[in-house]
């Protein structure tokens, strides 16, 4: 099910990875929405692991050292878990939505229309497109148009165009 963009697509996409390597553009998460199972980004041992580990170390001393040593190692790892891991595989599952975003265009769409991003205005934080409902084409072209434009191509021709200026000046 690979359909072909069109060029004006590929400028907004492009345009769209401009601003946010740029950090004209910030990605939001709402990590509820995208950390579930039908997610693309979904990774189940995040999920799984970090409350998985304590219980079964947990299981392991109450069985070697007693009840309660289990039971505080359980408890002292869920909320250490709870506390300091949860904010690294929150940063994780930033990471990789954002270079799945931003890796293809097909990928981008495909999370757009699943929900939990958000694009924001670096300059202007009350501008906003709120994904699957808001389009994110219009919000790039809206606001970052000037990255759409190809600078490479518009270089080469300007120098194009002062040598032959320049040219023109000397027959005269």
């Amino acid at each position: 099910m690979t359909e072909r963009i069109n060029k004006a697509d590929k400028m907004v996409f492009k345009a769209l990875q401009k601003a946010i390597n740029s950090d004209k553009l910030h990605l939001c998460l709402l990590s509820s929405k995208l950390n579930v199972p039908s997610s693309p980004v979904y990774n189940p041992w995040e999920v799984l692991l970090p409350g998985l580990i304590p219980v079964v170390l947990g299981l392991i001393l109450i069985w070697a050292m007693g009840v309660l040593w289990g039971l505080a190692f359980m408890i002292g790892g869920i909320l250490l878990s709870n506390n300091l891991v949860k904010k690294k595989l929150e940063q994780r599952l930033f990471e990789r939505t954002k270079a799945m975003f931003i890796s293809d265009y097909h990928h981008c769409n495909e999370l757009w229309d699943f929900g939990g991003i958000v694009l924001v205005n670096s300059a202007d934080k009350s501008q906003g497109c709120i994904s699957p409902d808001g389009n994110w084409k219009e919000f790039v072209i809206l606001h970052y148009a000037d990255l759409m434009i190809d600078n490479s191509a518009n270089d080469k021709t300007s120098d194009e165009a002062k040598k032959e200026g320049g040219k023109d000046e000397k027959a005269a």
